[in-house]
Formats: structure tokens, sequence, C-alpha cells
């Protein structure tokens, strides 16, 4: 008996000290896996085919050989990478637990690759525990039907490494300030290579701060020439008629100024002849004057 307890005590305390193979730290892993197209727990086929060879193979070449987990928090992510991307379409999610019991389970694509010379999509999933089955569903188009098979993680297989899957772990705010980061660089790059360019050709400079008042000119209304003289004192906006005084029917008018300078450049015309002719006068009434007095 004391042997027996003994050993139980052993046991005990060798079972307080080993962490099991499947314990993951926090991180990023690619882990094995294994897939089947019957349900693993009833052996039957959950979407009715019945040629189970043709559906094993070709479950085994469409989904990638590994998948990547994360966990980060407490929380759990598998990412599971589906080729022949081209001959399916409507790809959801379900995932069976020990039980056998399936839920639905919203999935999100993060990527894609390449393989057997088609696009491989990347699904990822938020899962309560790694111990459990996923069960995808898609329309194959040259079956014309749903094909439901399984996929089994082998966490024991667990390596770090994010392989062909684009890990989502990263904080969204280290991506904003990274982003911020390369904002501010370009900024600061695109002054420095303003400066240069400013200092290399000043009269570019020049041109660029003349320039700028006219695009910040703001216009206010259209000043005419009434808008002018409404308020002007001492002066008129009359012209002076030919006797130099000023007539108010002729208005400040292109054509009454025109009009204007041509009276006025007529009347200059005659002033020679008014000179002459006076002149004439005067020296006929001296000489007349001069004949009496003889």
């Amino acid at each position: 008996m004391k042997k027996i307890l003994q050993i139980n005590i052993l046991i005990m305390m060798l079972c307080m000290f080993i962490t099991p193979v499947h314990a993951l730290s926090d991180g990023a892993y690619l882990v094995g896996r294994s897939t089947s197209y019957t349900n693993p727990l009833t052996g039957q086929t959950e979407d009715g085919g019945e040629n189970i060879a043709l559906g094993e193979s070709m479950v085994g070449n469409i989904v990638e050989s590994q998948l990547l987990v994360e966990q980060t928090n407490g929380k759990y992510y598998i990412t599971v990478g589906l080729g022949l991307a081209s001959n399916v379409s409507n790809v959801r999610f379900k995932v069976m637990n020990s039980s056998g019991s399936m839920s639905p389970i919203s999935a999100t694509r993060t990527g894609s690759s390449s393989a057997n010379g088609d696009t491989v999509n990347h699904y990822r999933l938020q899962v309560s525990s790694l111990d459990l089955y996923i069960s995808p569903i898609m329309y194959v188009n040259p079956m014309g039907r749903d094909v439901q098979f399984f996929i089994k993680p082998n966490i024991s297989s667990a390596i770090a490494g994010t392989g062909i899957y684009s890990s989502q772990m990263i904080p969204q705010e280290s991506t904003s300030m990274s982003n911020q980061n390369e904002q501010e660089n370009t900024t600061a790059q695109s002054t420095s290579k303003q400066k240069e360019t400013k200092e290399t050709n000043p009269s570019t400079e020049t041109n660029t701060t003349e320039e700028t008042p006219q695009e910040e000119s703001i216009t206010v209304g259209t000043v005419t020439k009434e808008s002018l003289m409404e308020n002007a004192t001492g002066l008129s906006n009359h012209l002076i008629n030919s006797k130099g005084k000023v007539d108010k029917n002729l208005k400040l008018t292109t054509k009454n100024l025109k009009k204007n300078i041509k009276e006025e450049k007529t009347t200059k015309n005659y002033y020679p002849l008014f000179i002459g002719v006076g002149i004439v006068i005067i020296l006929g009434g001296i000489i007349y004057v001069k004949k009496i007095k003889k």
C-alpha cells in the first residue's frame, strides 16, 4: 500500500510540473494537419457523397499541408489554405468538437498563394480551442454540388513561423504609426527637395511669391467709372462745351469725349485764319489813317 501511495504521489507531482505537448506560448506557428472526407466520428459523409476514395484524394490535394495557428491573450486563430479556387465558390465553415456537435463559424480571407497551377485562398477563423475539427463546405463547380470535409490541426508539430500566410497579430496601432512615420518622412523629403530647388533657382522663388497674392485675391464687385465719381467733390463728370462752360447735357462718355475733341480740333483749325484776317484789318486801318493825315 505504501508503494502504491508513493507511486500515485509521484504521478501527481509529474502532472503538476510537466507542460502538455500541445501547449503554446503567444505567437504564430505553422502546424501540420490531417484531412478526412468522411466525418471522423461517424465514418459517414456529410454531403451525401458515395465515392469516398475520390473525396479523400480531392481533400488531400485541396488543403495546404500546413496551417497557421496564432495565439494571443488566450485567443486562438487558425488560418487554412484551400486551393483550386477557380473551381469552387460559396466557401463557408463549421467547427466540430469532440462530442460531434457542429456549429457555423465566420471566416476572413487574409490573402492567397499559388499551388498546382491554381490559386490558394487563405481563410482565418477564431476558435475557442485548438482541439477541434474544422469543417469547410464549398460548392465544387465541376461536380455541381456542395462538398463538406474535415481538417484536424496537429498542434504537437507546431514550429514558429508564418510560411505562406500573413499573420494578423500585428496591432492596428503599430500599423497606423508606421504609416504615419512613412507619411512624415515623405513630407520631410518633399520639403527638403523644394528648399533645394528654391536655393538653386532663386528666380523661381520670386515668381512663386509674386503669384501667391493673385491666387488669394477675392473679387468683391464690379467697379465702374460712375461708381468712382459718385462721391467725388469739386469734380464733374460732364464735358466743357465750345463756349468754355460746363455742359451738363454732355455726359462723360466715350462718344461725347470724341465729339468734343473733334470740335476742339475744328475750332483750332480756324484760329490761324482769324488771326490772319485780324492782322490784315489792322494793317489796312493803319495805312488808311496815314493817308488821311497826309
